[in-house]
């Protein structure tokens, strides 16, 4: 009876020790396949609340936006540090990709892959104005 309880404990370690292995595979495959799906995360920008953090009208930012400053440069024109401009981004960037993962259009995975290049993305669109000399 001892050989028998030992050998099927054995067999049920042994199967339940591959059973992670080939979910783990099963993901991978199906993520090599395109079957997850890629998620484009585009967000439209409020530009009332930008204006707000920077503590200027619309119509000075357009006015500035004209002249070519960036964000970054607005902000340093009317005192305001890089990092609250950056600060205000992360946390607009947060609140809109949590309404996207509690409505399932984003997983785990995808969250922290734009997540990574999130901080690039970010100085990017501060810095940038195409009308900038």
């Amino acid at each position: 009876m001892k050989i028998v309880v030992k050998n099927l404990m054995l067999i049920s370690i042994l199967l339940m020790s591959f059973a992670p292995v080939g979910y783990a595979n099963n993901v991978i495959q199906q993520h090599a396949n395109g079957e997850e799906g890629q998620v484009i995360y585009h967000v439209k920008y409020d530009y009332n609340a930008i204006c707000k953090v920077l503590g200027i009208s619309q119509e000075v930012y357009d006015q500035y936006w004209k002249e070519g400053l960036s964000i970054v440069d607005m902000a340093d024109k009317v005192g305001l540090e890089r990092r609250e401009i950056i600060s205000y981004f992360v946390t607009f960037h947060y609140q809109e990709m949590q309404k996207w993962r509690e409505k399932g259009a984003m997983n785990e995975h995808q969250y922290f892959t734009l997540v990574y290049d999130l901080k690039d993305e970010i100085t990017d669109f501060i810095e940038r104005n195409p009308n900038k000399q």
